[in-house]
């Protein structure tokens, strides 16, 4: 036995030794739309060409490079390559707006973006006011590419070996960007070492070993911007050396037939995902007999949609994981055996190494049964905000991270999530803050005050709801506050209803009490 590598490259590179010509990666090209498949042994390869080809254009250790695309084959070469310099990696979420995009360039200082061709007209409007050197596109094919770019394709067809870099466990990763409280992004910072260990211990919770791991084909359509597809699924997919099927988007009849064709073992969704599946016209004329293990994050498993998928798969075991991006999605997770037993509950730390525990106001460890903050500590947390330390001083304290969740634990030591003290919604596994959203309806001129908070929605968990106070003497229809948020931001941030109100209730501080308007608004029906 030898040590295991404690940075992204060395990962790779066991894997290549281990199993060389295991079939790796599936997925879709963004070049050709044809599904392609890579062993290990060819993913080191063309990803040594991709290094090799951005070294030449400039890419140094250190180096910021951002990657704006959604899921595809070449997603995970680009990740690979840029590790392989010791460079870090900055996704972007595909679904943002050019403002939203521009900022999170100039913020995280990004020198480098890795673009799909979809994205151009966007990076084109904002480019020239950012700093960045050098603009790669993968481009599809038999399609030009403008002048200011560099093709992708080309950089994977560069000859000879990638300039050899000394890479350290604690050097910096990846920058991931998470709504802040503010209503203004914040760029999270993981090291190798984080990454490493949340691979690690996502699997090891599961009681699962490299070798058993190791023949599981695997799916999901987490899309590879957010931290459960940058950190969670990639990470586990290197540390276990499994068959990585990445679809590239998740489109029901679509994901139903990958399980069939692929023969898939292992699925990791949403619950607003399996509730999709299972409710499809059509789910049982394919064979997905194949599946024995899925995975949920996001929100806790309903009751009712934990028995409809061990009626559709008996045997199947279901692993519920709570996270957050600074945590490098680590956190508590709630064993296939506790599955109903254990309904509603988030688990129980990670093992070997993650720690939790909830405290009050006072920074108290919390009795059994009494609501607190939850806090978690391990390997896997992050080094810190970035350009932030306020944020980071607050967040991290004495070695713990504070998540902002509500919960509590039963005296068996099972964790509930209980509420978000930071207002957060979750619509179908993608988080919103509200300030975000309202600072972009409080620039509308009919709009005197605004609330956003969530409503129920039968599949996706929550949607966006804003209750609004129009200004004095305007006029002003729904529709129209929803067209003003369009290009200010992405799709699944927008409310998806807007009610006009007289007044928004306050608290006895003077602040608004969105305590009460969840209360007044939880059932209504739109």
């Amino acid at each position: 036995m030898y040590q295991t590598p404690q940075t992204i490259p060395g990962m790779l590179k066991r894997n290549v030794v281990d199993f060389p010509d295991r079939e790796a990666f599936v997925s879709v090209s963004h070049r050709t739309g044809a599904w392609v498949r890579y062993t290990w042994l060819d993913l080191d390869r063309l990803s040594d060409r991709l290094a090799a080809g951005l070294a030449g254009l400039g890419v140094r250790r250190k180096d910021k490079v951002a990657f704006l695309h959604g899921n595809s084959a070449e997603c995970y070469l680009a990740y690979l390559a840029i590790h392989k310099l010791g460079a870090m990696f900055v996704p972007i979420n595909a679904r943002l707006v050019a403002r939203e995009v521009e900022f999170i360039l100039g913020h995280a200082e990004a020198d480098y973006v890795i673009l799909g061709s979809d994205f151009l007209s966007l990076a084109d409007e904002i480019r020239g006011r950012l700093p960045v050197k050098s603009w790669v596109c993968m481009e599809k094919e038999g399609r030009a590419l403008p002048e200011w770019t560099v093709s992708f394709a080309a950089l994977l067809e560069t000859s000879g070996p990638p300039p050899d870099v000394e890479i350290g466990p604690h050097d910096e990763a990846d920058l991931l960007y998470t709504t802040g409280t503010t209503g203004m992004p914040k760029g999270v910072i993981l090291t190798q070492v984080n990454k490493i260990a949340c691979g690690r211990m996502l699997g090891a919770s599961a009681g699962l070993s490299r070798r058993q791991y190791g023949w599981d084909r695997c799916q999901n359509a987490f899309p590879f911007f957010t931290s459960t597809g940058v950190s969670s699924v990639l990470m586990n997919w290197l540390y276990y050396g499994f068959t990585q099927i990445l679809e590239p988007v998740f489109e029901v009849e679509a994901t139903l037939e990958t399980i069939a064709r692929e023969r898939t073992t292992f699925y990791g969704g949403a619950p607003s995902m399996f509730i999709f599946l299972l409710d499809h016209p059509r789910f049982k004329e394919y064979d997905t007999s194949s599946l024995r293990t899925v995975s949920s994050g996001g929100s806790a498993m309903p009751e009712e949609v934990t028995r409809r998928m061990m009626e559709a798969w008996p045997g199947l075991r279901i692993y519920n994981f709570y996270g957050l991006t600074e945590g490098g999605v680590g956190g508590t997770y709630l064993d296939a055996s506790d599955a109903l037993r254990k309904l509603g509950s988030i688990g129980t730390p990670w093992v070997p190494d993650q720690e939790a525990r909830i405290v009050d106001d006072a920074g108290r460890d919390a009795a059994p049964g009494e609501v607190g903050e939850i806090a978690i500590r391990g390997p896997n947390i992050m080094k810190g905000y970035y350009k932030n330390p306020e944020a980071t001083a607050d967040t991290l304290r004495n070695g713990w991270l504070h998540t902002g969740d509500m919960g509590y634990y039963d005296e068996e030591g099972y964790f509930f999530y209980t509420d978000r003290m930071k207002d957060m919604i979750v619509r179908g596994g993608f988080n919103i803050y509200p300030v975000e959203v309202e600072s972009v309806l409080f620039e509308h001129p009919s709009v005197l005050q605004v609330a956003v908070i969530a409503k129920p929605h039968p599949k996706l968990g929550e949607d966006v709801l804003a209750l609004v106070v129009p200004a004095k003497g305007r006029q002003v229809e729904p529709r129209e506050l929803m067209d003003f948020c369009s290009d200010k931001l992405a799709d699944f941030k927008r409310p998806r209803e807007i009610v006009f109100v007289e007044s928004l209730p306050l608290n006895p501080m003077g602040k608004m009490d969105k305590k009460a308007l969840r209360a007044q608004y939880m059932n209504r029906d739109s």
